[in-house]
């Protein structure tokens, strides 16, 4: 499967869109020891994502680049299909350029840049989730062009990398950045009262999702290797789609 490269677009940012950084940053900052996994919370402290202005792409290029290898791009809009696979496979993570707005400080219908750096970044700065990131773009490729298989796969991203827990020895903690960049969606999957299930991909196989609202279902690994053993069993099924 050839994909056509995503150049990076020239990115300006507003005064307004600096203070909503600094919002987002100290609201975010003050959730994440009960929030975050250690991944993350290690993860962020190498990153050095600075508080008080939207980050230059450049400088946290430098440092992610020595970290783990991974550079962030910054793109108009979603990266969708075989080119966003791509992307991972190569240690490039896409990176909305817009920011929200002051409206949506708490939570915010579509990606932006706070989601994508603060959200997903910190995990690219740790070896074990990095390596997990790029194995989705690897199984993306392979499953590119079987329907089925790659609808699975958006599934299990979304349910993990996006909007997923992880249970660590201190409780409940979230993966997925969609929850970890939104103080809303951290406050309700991680109250007490919030039914959760386990992770399971062929559950997965089966519900339907609407990203452009806080979530009814959160689903919960209890390690990464569940995630890694999912991966690579739909790898392993579309190399067999691919021979037959």
């Amino acid at each position: 499967m050839e994909t056509q490269a995503i150049p990076p677009v020239q990115v300006h940012h507003e005064p307004v869109d600096h203070e909503v950084w600094r919002h987002l940053y100290r609201q975010q900052t003050d959730l994440m020891p009960l929030a975050a996994p250690p991944s993350y919370l290690e993860g962020l402290d190498r990153l050095g994502l600075p508080a008080d202005h939207v980050p230059d792409l450049d400088e946290v290029n430098k440092r992610s680049g020595a970290i783990s290898g991974w550079t962030f791009v910054a793109v108009d809009g979603l990266v969708k299909g075989a080119d966003f696979f791509d992307m991972l496979a190569n240690r490039r993570f896409p990176v909305t350029s817009r920011m929200r707005k002051p409206e949506e400080l708490r939570f915010s219908e579509l990606p932006d840049l706070f989601h994508d750096l603060y959200g997903h970044g910190p995990f690219l700065a740790h070896e074990r989730t990095a390596r997990l990131y790029q194995e989705f773009g690897r199984v993306g490729l392979r499953c590119a062009e079987h329907v089925d298989d790659l609808a699975l796969l958006q599934g299990i991203m979304w349910t993990t990398l996006e909007a997923g827990l992880i249970r660590t020895p201190d409780g409940l903690r979230a993966l997925g950045g969609a929850i970890l960049s939104s103080a809303d969606e951290i406050r309700q999957s991680l109250d007490p009262a919030c039914p959760v299930e386990p992770f399971d991909p062929e559950v997965v196989r089966v519900t339907t999702f609407d990203i452009l609202q806080l979530q009814k279902r959160y689903f919960v690994v209890e390690d990464l290797e569940q995630i890694e053993a999912a991966l690579a069993g739909l790898g392993a099924m579309a190399a067999e789609g691919d021979r037959s």
